[in-house]
Parts: C-alpha cells; sequence; structure tokens
C-alpha cells in the first residue's frame, strides 16, 4: 500500500526503528488476545463450565496428533474460578499491549513529524528568491505544520495499522476457518461469508473521492493562512483605511469554503464505517442462516460470530486506512513542492573558497529574466573597489536586479558577474556573501534583543565589539536609554522600535560585518527628515574605504555618491559623475529637477 510518493521519507523513521518494532510486537500482543480471547470464552471456556456434563467433560482444545500435544482442560475443581479469571486477565494483557503499542507509535510519530519539519526547513534555506515569489507565507506556513502531518500519518499511524489489523484479522480469520472446517455444514458457512470481502470496492471508491476533496482542502487551509498572516502583518493599514469589514468578508468567505469542503470530507469518511457494517451484518445473517440450517450448536455459531467480529474490526480499519491515506496524499503532493524545489542558485561542485576580497566588481555582457520578463540586457560596467556608485532610474528599469545579482541571490542568464576578477558562479556563495553587507529599506529585526540582531552582523563577535559597531552607527545613545539596554527584545520584526532606531540597528550590523562590499537599498526613503540625516550621516561614515552601490529614489542620499549608472528599459543609459551625467542624461535631469522643485 506505500507508494513510490510514501517510501521517499521512509529515511526519516531510523531515528524511530526501536520503537515501531516494540509497536509491532505489542500489536501482534494485542491482536493476537483480541482475536483468540474472547471467542474462546465464549465457545469453550463457558461451555466447558456451564454447560451439560458432555460439554464439562469435553477439552478445550484438542491438538493434531503429530504434535504429541494432549487435550488442553479446565483445571478440575477450579472451573469456574478460571473462568471468572480468564476474562479480567485477558483484557489486563489487552489493555497493556494496546497502551504500550499506541505510546511507543506516538513518540515515534513526533519524532518523525519533526525530523520532516527540520528537512522541509532546511530545504527553504537553500532556494532562491524567486521560489519565495511563487508562494505566499502563509502557504509556506500551512505546508510546514499542517501538510508535514501527513508525513506521520501515512509513516507511523497508518504504517503501524497495516502491521496490527492484518494480524488481528489472521488471527480470528484463522479462528474461524479452523471451526468451519470441523463443524457440520461449517463449509457452507464459510462461503457465505465470502461477501464481506467485496466491500474493499467500497473502500476504493471512498478512497478516491476524499483524495480529490483532500486537495481542495489543503489548498484552501493555505489561502486560509494567507488572509490571516497578511492581515496581522499590517494592522496599521487595515485600520487607517477601515478595512475591517473587508477583511472580516475575506476571512469568512474562504472560512466558509473551508467548511464546506470538510463537510464533504466527513461525509465521506464517516460514511465508509456504516456501509462496510451493513455489507458485514449482511454476510453474517446469511452465514447465522447457513449455519442453523446445518445444525450448528449455539456456543459454537457464537465462537465464530464473535471471531468474525473481531476479524470484521480489521477490514474497517483498513478501510479507515485507505482513506487516511488518501487524505495524505493531498498533503504530500503541497509538501513535495518543497522538497523537490530545484535551488536554482547552487554552489558549483568545484567551486572555491573566497577570503576577503578588495570589492572590485565588472558586470560583463549580463541578460537576466523573471520567466519571459527581461530585467537587464546587454548590462556591461566595471566599478573599482572602494567607489560609491548611485544607481538610478524609474522604478521597473533593473537597479534592484543589478544589486541582487552581486551576492547572487539570482544567477544571470547570459554574461557573468565577477568580484575581484572571478565568477560568482565559481565560489562559495557563503564565502561570496560574508563579503558583502546590505541595508535595505525596511530591515528585518527578530524577535530578539538589540544585543543579538546587531551581532548577526558576525556571530563571532564580542560584546565591547558590539557596542562599539551601535556607537559607530550612531544608535548608542537610544540603546543605552531603552529599558534593559542592549538586553531589551525588539518584538516582531523590531515592532517596539521606531523605524529611525531600526534602520540604526541595521546599519550597526552592517559596521559589525565590516564587509568590502555595502548595498544600500533605499535605505533611508521610508524615514523622516530628521531620522534620515542621522542616519545619513552613518552611512557615510561607513561607506568609507567600501565598493559601494546606492539605490535610492530619493536623490538626497546620492549627494556624495563618486559615480551614477542610469537605468532605463534593463540598460544602463549614462554612466558618470553626478555633474556630467545631470548634463548630458534628460532622464536624470529631469528626475533630479523634479525632485529639487518639490523638495522647495
Amino acid at each position: 500500500m506505500l507508494t513510490r510518493r510514501h517510501r521517499r521519507y521512509l529515511p526519516h523513521l531510523r531515528g524511530s526503528r526501536t520503537l515501531l518494532a516494540a509497536a509491532a510486537l505489542f500489536g501482534m500482543l494485542y491482536s493476537a488476545t483480541s482475536a483468540f480471547g474472547v471467542p474462546f470464552l465464549l465457545s469453550r471456556v463457558l461451555p466447558a463450565t456451564f454447560g451439560t456434563a458432555a460439554e464439562r467433560a469435553a477439552p478445550l482444545l484438542t491438538f493434531p496428533g503429530w504434535t504429541g500435544w494432549g487435550p488442553l482442560t479446565l483445571p478440575v475443581g477450579h472451573e469456574t474460578l478460571f473462568a471468572v479469571a480468564f476474562l479480567p486477565a485477558v483484557f489486563l494483557l489487552r489493555g497493556a499491549a494496546q497502551f504500550a503499542a499506541s505510546y511507543s507509535v506516538n513518540v515515534a510519530g513526533m519524532r518523525v513529524v519533526e525530523s520532516v519539519r527540520s528537512a522541509a526547513f532546511t530545504r527553504l534555506q537553500s532556494l532562491h528568491l524567486g521560489f519565495f515569489s511563487r508562494f505566499s507565507t502563509g502557504d509556506l506556513l500551512q505546508r510546514l505544520t499542517g501538510d508535514v502531518l501527513s508525513v506521520r500519518l501515512v509513516l507511523v499511524d497508518v504504517s503501524t495499522d497495516l502491521v496490527i489489523q492484518p494480524f488481528t484479522l489472521v488471527f480470528a480469520a484463522g479462528w474461524v476457518l479452523w471451526n468451519c472446517l470441523t463443524l457440520p455444514g461449517g463449509l457452507w458457512f464459510l462461503l457465505s461469508l465470502a461477501v464481506i470481502p467485496l466491500s474493499v470496492l467500497l473502500v476504493r471508491a471512498i478512497g478516491q473521492a476524499l483524495q480529490a476533496r483532500a486537495r481542495k482542502a489543503a489548498a484552501n487551509s493555505a489561502s486560509l493562512g494567507g488572509i490571516v498572516v497578511e492581515n496581522l502583518q499590517s494592522p496599521r493599514e487595515v485600520r487607517s483605511y477601515g478595512l475591517q469589514r473587508r477583511e472580516q468578508e475575506r476571512f469568512g468567505a474562504a472560512s466558509r469554503e473551508g467548511l464546506r469542503i470538510q463537510s464533504k470530507i466527513a461525509r465521506y469518511d464517516k460514511s465508509l464505517s456504516p456501509l462496510l457494517e451493513v455489507a458485514a451484518a449482511f454476510g453474517v445473517a446469511g452465514a447465522v442462516w447457513v449455519g442453523a440450517d446445518a445444525g450448528m450448536r449455539y456456543q459454537d455459531l457464537l465462537g465464530i460470530v464473535g471471531a468474525m467480529y473481531f476479524a470484521y474490526e480489521p477490514i474497517k480499519k483498513l478501510g479507515r486506512v485507505s482513506s487516511l491515506m488518501s487524505l495524505a496524499d493531498a498533503g504530500l503532493a503541497r509538501l513535495e513542492e518543497v522538497m523537490d524545489a530545484a535551488p536554482e542558485v547552487a554552489d558549483a561542485p568545484d567551486a572555491r573558497p573566497l577570503g576577503r576580497v578588495r570589492g572590485e566588481l565588472e558586470f560583463r555582457d549580463v541578460a537576466f529574466a523573471y520567466g519571459e520578463e527581461d530585467v537587464l540586457t546587454g548590462v556591461s560596467v566595471a566599478i573599482p573597489a572602494g567607489q560609491s556608485v548611485a544607481l538610478v532610474g524609474p522604478s521597473g528599469a533593473g537597479k534592484s536586479t543589478f544589486i541582487n545579482l552581486v551576492p547572487r541571490f539570482f544567477d544571470v542568464r547570459q554574461g557573468a558577474v565577477l568580484i575581484d576578477g572571478l565568477d560568482v558562479r565559481t565560489v562559495r556563495q557563503a564565502d561570496l556573501r560574508a563579503n558583502v553587507a546590505v541595508v535595505s529599506q525596511e530591515p528585518v529585526l527578530f524577535d530578539d534583543t538589540v544585543l543579538e540582531n546587531v551581532r548577526l552582523g558576525r556571530p563571532s563577535a564580542t560584546d565591547a565589539e558590539v557596542r562599539e559597531a551601535a556607537r559607530l552607527a550612531g544608535a548608542l545613545p537610544f540603546i543605552e536609554s531603552l529599558p534593559d539596554g542592549f538586553a531589551t527584545r525588539v518584538g516582531e520584526r523590531g515592532s517596539r522600535l521606531s523605524g529611525g532606531q531600526r534602520q540604526r540597528v541595521a546599519v550597526a550590523r552592517a559596521f559589525l560585518k565590516d564587509a568590502p562590499v555595502l548595498i544600500l537599498d533605499e535605505a533611508t526613503s521610508a524615514l523622516d527628515a530628521e531620522s534620515e540625516k542621522g542616519v545619513r550621516e552613518s552611512l557615510a561614515l561607513l561607506m568609507k574605504g567600501r565598493t559601494t552601490l546606492i539605490v535610492a529614489h530619493r536623490f538626497s542620499t546620492i549627494r556624495d555618491a563618486e559615480r551614477v549608472l542610469v537605468f532605463q528599459g534593463g540598460k544602463i543609459v549614462a554612466d558618470g559623475s553626478r555633474d556630467r551625467v545631470y548634463r548630458e542624461n534628460e532622464l536624470f535631469r529631469r528626475l533630479w529637477d523634479e525632485q529639487a522643485q518639490g523638495a522647495a
């Protein structure tokens, strides 16, 4: 029943093999006590204790002569005590085996989920930025938290039933077969039960219906998660524009659709057991008719029907297994989109290590596209080490793509990007990115202390080095004014700090990293004039001696740049000093004059 899709996750069971083996052994013990215990009590122990003289004298079990075993009888003088103690003993053993099997399975399940979730999260860390543009945050969150549970369902919960239930079925069916072949009319009784296996067709039909709806349910859950994440990340915008009712309607519509899909799943899932019971009831009713007509004794019939009940339970649970596998396949298919995603930006097998570089950059006939949309075409430019370069142009001209190619967040479609004369595709990504510091428009701070957020620039830095970086960034005064100083937690995405404070922490992080290449991506565009002035002074200090690429729509941040590159339509249309480009390029002159007039 385990397909290729399921088997790929088997390596995650390595740390749980002992637990699963124990679960299988205890499951077999549970199966044996269930299938033999109660039918044996009904058909043999109770008649031998309370029946006629002939029944009390009859042996409980008679073994073939070749075994060398004599007949098994009740202990003389203690028949009632044996009968009274038999059932509690069976159910005590059955209950202990069930607990041990269930506990082992649950612990193994938790380990498997942790292993697969860690593998999926690790995979996400190796994927390029373009992958994250194709999926919403809520969708990826659902895959890591919800869909990953499908692996536990298949590898542990379902697989354990695939071990336990067949044993129960074999033990119970063996009892039925043994009795039917040794009793008058037993063969016809057995043939009348053949209707029960036809329920497999019913299980298959319902499983197919469940699988189709499970895919829709997983997609709806991801959509619902995306709405929640967007709402929680934008509380200010929602309230500023009065979007509360709109958000409630979006959430309500998605929630109602999820309810509709889940209702259909429940209808199919919960109908399976009653339908199987009805099919079994017809089979047993026919068998009872045949048994009565053949002259079977009451206790023999009772024992066989009891064994049939324990044989029926595995059939029902195996039908349930089929349904669960159908439900799990939808989650596994979504999880595979993460696990099988190709890391489009990967280290070459012979990637060389890269030490600290001088910072010389060169683009040689570079072309890049997002899908079919060309963003850069034929870009060639050389930037000497230590030079500060402003990248200017309208939105969509290719500036952000240009800077993203330097730390190799994407790979070029044509041409090459070089650092100190080395193609960035020939060196190790970790070494390349250790030489590049980025300060963006909205710096990401993690829900940790100020100290640890700055230390991200260089995890091995001492507290004194972190403090010095904060001083250089002009962040020391506000940090020391916080309730716990450097030990103050900044909240999710730095929510407890102002925009200017968050930016100064990001600049301090860049100071601490001390990388020879610095990228400033709209680093001050979200700040007010006063905050921008202070951060700009810190950035001017940070830029000294570093190759700096500055992307800015606000031209006040590029006044001190040594060189200007003007982008238009994916190409560099002007290159030179600010004054020269102002004289020679109409686009730059128009953009500059518009901002100057706006400032005036």
